[in-house]
């Protein structure tokens, strides 16, 4: 069995007390809602009763009600607390339980604990601190998620682009071990570059990009020449249905502006454009002309961790 890990399944505010939200993270397919406390829940989103989605149910006052027989289910413990046919004096079986998963909510992420073992660590969106506008969003990308994060080492420009920029394929040295990220820099510049992009000498845009090495939570960054951020987002990913990866963002833009910038970037800044955007339409043709490089050490060192026996029986 694997270890367990926090995943960035959805943005806090898409998880609200009406309706529950259906998400799938890393395999599991999960309901998630908020409780009368306005406290994030995770279930399974199965009711054990019919097996009917409980994601197509309502939150209701004591936790969520599923909207085949009106079964409750608490969304700490996932406890059957009520079956509407059960006469006064009749108990809910215990047996009768959705399973539960622990979640914390931080830096504008509801995080849902997958796997085996007892939740711990940091949350992997941790020292995200925005400043002014915040540029957010979810999708479900038509890539597989290892690929996704492999990708986005190879050639991250087919996944996403930052206003006014073009990415290169020059790395700016190795891919290194960071604080449980594989971290790569490529340069970058800005798209009225009159040279090519192979000409250039002296970078004045950098990407860098940080790729975990457990979980799915992915930091790019645009940086300039003396590498102050310009640009900083996360994005949330994890395996989805049929070979698909699910997409949580955030990001924004830092309040530091180079003296040396094109009137477009000026301008899209006052004018409050999105500095990024994160591509839902992906060219399959675009991936498949990508050469396989640094992904090569992700690959190996995001080789699943195992429980040894000893510890799991």
């Amino acid at each position: 069995m694997t270890t367990g890990n926090w995943w960035a399944s959805a943005l806090s505010e898409a998880v609200n007390n009406k309706k529950p939200l259906a998400v799938a993270c890393d395999g599991e397919e999960l309901a998630l809602f908020r409780d009368a406390s306005g406290r994030a829940r995770a279930l399974e989103d199965r009711c054990p009763h019919r097996r009917v989605p409980l994601s197509l149910g309502c939150v209701v006052q004591g936790g969520l009600q599923c909207g085949y027989h009106g079964w409750t289910f608490d969304g700490e413990s996932g406890a059957c607390s009520d079956i509407p046919n059960l006469h006064g004096n009749e108990r809910v079986p215990p047996r009768h339980s959705a399973r539960a998963y622990p979640t914390r909510e931080a830096d504008g992420f509801v995080h849902v604990w997958l796997g085996e073992g007892e939740p711990q660590g940091t949350l992997p969106s941790t020292g995200y601190q925005p400043v002014g506008r915040e540029y957010s969003g979810s999708a479900i990308a038509s890539v597989p998620h290892d690929e996704y994060l492999a990708v986005m080492l190879d050639g991250p420009d087919c996944l996403l682009e930052f206003a006014h920029v073009r990415m290169t394929d020059f790395f700016l040295g190795d891919p290194r071990e960071e604080e449980g990220c594989l971290v790569l820099d490529r340069g970058a510049v800005w798209s009225t570059q009159v040279l090519p992009s192979q000409f250039v000498i002296d970078y004045p845009l950098m990407v860098r990009t940080a790729v975990p090495l457990r979980g799915g939570m992915i930091r790019v960054q645009l940086l300039d020449q003396e590498e102050i951020p310009l640009i900083s987002l996360l994005i949330g990913t994890g395996g989805n249905r049929r070979g698909t990866t699910s997409l949580c963002w955030r990001g924004f833009r830092h309040a530091h502006q180079p003296a040396k910038v094109p009137l477009r970037w000026r301008a899209a800044r006052r004018a409050g454009c999105p500095p990024f955007t994160v591509k839902t339409d992906i060219e399959g043709a675009a991936l498949a002309r990508l050469l396989v490089a640094p992904s090569r050490d992700l690959r190996q060192l995001r080789r699943p961790s195992l429980i040894p026996v000893r510890e799991a029986v």
